[in-house]
């Protein structure tokens, strides 16, 4: 389903990253709970070199923590995925599913994707069309 975002400014840390270096991505998300965020919080993807194999820039935070880094949500056009598991493993799970949908592919714009990490445990991935 394709929806509406509206703009928010996301404060948290960032990488400059690519899917093929792992290990600073796992080392990104294992220090998130030093973050202390309260509430949702967000995993925000832009600055795509190309598509998702090529590099980017991956920020986790929210509209409140209090860190010099930012990630801005454009607002604009979203193609909303519910991510089936609220684990790591189901979010990664939902990425391949992602990456291997040709029709999708030929859709996305690549200004920014967003993984959206709700209080009642829910995640939903928002890639931005």
């Amino acid at each position: 389903m394709t929806i509406q975002l509206i703009e928010k400014t996301i404060k948290g840390k960032k990488i400059r990253t690519n899917n093929n270096r792992l290990d600073e991505i796992i080392a990104l998300w294992s220090s998130v709970p030093q973050m202390d965020l309260a509430g949702e919080f967000f995993a925000v993807y832009s600055n795509y070199e190309s598509n998702f194999k090529g590099n980017y820039d991956l920020l986790v935070g929210n509209e409140q923590a209090d860190f010099l880094e930012s990630s801005v949500i454009r607002a604009g056009q979203y193609v909303e995925i519910p991510v089936a598991v609220g684990s790591p493993e189901g979010v990664g799970e939902a990425w391949q599913k992602i990456w291997k949908d040709e029709a999708l592919e030929k859709k996305r714009t690549y200004l920014t994707d967003v993984e959206h990490y709700k209080e009642d445990g829910t995640v939903t991935i928002y890639l931005s069309v």
